[in-house]
């Protein structure tokens, strides 16, 4: 028998990440069936398959995959998924108000990750030579959610990643700007 295992994340997408997500949560599962779950998620196998496996290729498999899962992601702004080229928001000095709304919504809760990609990601309609892009206009997640679970997981780590630091700018940024003000004001209240 012949199965792919995933090497790393950009081999796993995001709905078999969500389901193994929800897996691992519940508590009423035992870990030798999870493991066992992991596997047909990942791989693909049915549980009759899984069975037949030599002990030490099954744990030699989750254990494959576990390193998979580890691995690390960078942030990639523009990526394919069947034949369509979708591309990271450009500005978000320009975000609309329904995308704002739409990612104060949906957060980077794992259930709903596809809406948030949907929100992110979207088709490019431009591109010029130096690598510049526009994409299409928001009109919501449910066009492409359902298309969004099939993005590589490292896509979805990356944009995750880039939130991440992008927020702790922002309080960085939001402290720097409230010592500088409170400096201002005594210096006022001193100097009166």
């Amino acid at each position: 028998m012949k199965i792919t295992i995933p090497e790393n994340i950009a081999d796993i997408t995001l709905e078999q990440f969500q389901k193994y997500s929800e897996l691992i949560n519940r508590e009423e599962v035992s870990d030798d069936k999870k493991a066992k779950r992991k596997i047909q998620i990942f791989c693909g196998l049915k549980p009759n398959e899984i069975e037949l496996m030599a002990k030490k290729d099954y744990d030699e498999v989750n254990s494959m995959i576990d390193l998979a899962l580890e691995k690390e992601a960078n942030f990639i702004n523009t990526f394919t998924l069947d034949g369509v080229a979708f591309g990271f928001i450009p500005n978000f000095d320009k975000i609309t108000l329904a995308e704002y709304s739409d990612l104060q919504k949906y957060g980077a809760e794992t259930e709903t990750l596809h809406n948030l990609m949907a929100i992110l990601f979207r088709p490019i309609t431009d591109k010029n030579k130096r690598g510049e892009y526009i994409i299409e206009d928001y009109r919501g997640t449910e066009r492409y959610a359902e298309v969004m679970k099939q993005t590589p997981l490292n896509i979805v780590n990356g944009a995750l990643f880039f939130f991440i630091n992008l927020s702790l700018e922002l309080v960085s940024f939001t402290q720097r700007y409230t010592v500088q003000g409170r400096a201002k004001a005594n210096k006022r209240v001193t100097t009166s």
